[in-house]
């Protein structure tokens, strides 16, 4: 059986993530889950944003059993990755703001960070900063308004309406004469290109797509070298899990959400939209 991929963000943000990954591997299984009931995550104290992530992860596991699982949320992996590792054994792939590429790239080193409230605020991103951006400058820029209207209103707007949510962060890392802008929120790549359109010709935007995708096809190779290996996290679950695991029937390119009582026809428009099959509620 061909492995499973499973991909998890708070909403359909991940999705780019997904389909980078299917265009250089088509032959896995993919499956998507948008914690739409607890959207957004940005906005989110550390302890929700841990409680609600570990408890979406381990229902994930329990219907699919997938055998890697992409975190593809930037808050998502910058406030709970560690817990993910540390309370499951199956391989996890974090999405965090690709600033260490921007600053080794960057010839004025002045970058810019373009995510969530939490993101921009968030220690870790402070350390990530330190640790490969300590020559630069880094200016941040923050809009939840901007992740709800991606996450809820995108797909059935006109280009105008997307624009006039999009200058002001433009205009931020113009007036700040930055030459690399580092998209750390995962929602903000289906904005990629018309915010390169706002930018003048030496503003480039950076994310992590390669990246993940290079981290998940080396994981999965490593299973295919060590077979038994791919298996060894699914015993930690004990007899009745192995069971479960041997009953699932897998369908193929699945698209799932947490509530089907919020948006459910505009997610199924989505779901539709990347060729996933809208499979209900985890």
């Amino acid at each position: 059986m061909n492995k499973t991929i499973a991909f998890f963000d708070s909403g359909i943000g991940g999705i780019p993530y997904l389909i980078h990954l299917k265009n250089i591997k088509p032959d896995l299984n993919y499956v998507y889950l948008a914690d739409n009931a607890n959207f957004p995550y940005g906005i989110k104290n550390g302890e929700v944003i841990k409680e609600i992530v570990l408890s979406a992860i381990d229902r994930l596991i329990k219907k699919i059993t997938p055998d890697v699982i992409v975190i593809a949320c930037n808050t998502a992996t910058v406030v709970t990755l560690p817990y993910l590792r540390e309370k499951f054994t199956i391989p996890f792939v974090g999405v965090v703001p690709a600033v260490k590429p921007a600053a080794s790239m960057s010839e004025n080193k002045r970058i810019g960070l373009f995510a969530t409230n939490k993101t921009v605020s968030d220690s870790y991103t402070d350390n990530l900063i330190a640790q490969f951006a300590g020559n630069c400058e880094v200016h941040k820029y923050a809009d939840p308004n901007i992740v709800s209207f991606i996450e809820n209103k995108m797909f059935e707007s006109e280009n105008k309406e997307i624009l006039e949510f999009l200058i002001p962060a433009a205009n931020f890392f113009i007036e700040k004469d930055v030459d690399h802008v580092v998209l750390g929120c995962t929602h903000f790549l289906f904005i990629h290109d018309m915010l390169e359109n706002l930018f003048p010709e030496k503003i480039k935007t950076i994310d992590s797509r390669e990246g993940v995708s290079r981290q998940v096809l080396r994981i999965i190779s490593d299973m295919d070298v060590a077979p038994h290996a791919s298996q060894g996290w699914r015993s930690a679950w004990g007899k009745d899990m192995a069971v479960a695991s041997q009953s699932v029937k897998r369908d193929r390119d699945c698209f799932y959400v947490t509530s089907s009582n919020i948006n459910n026809d505009y997610y199924k428009k989505i779901a539709d939209r990347f060729m996933l099959k809208y499979s209900g509620i985890i």
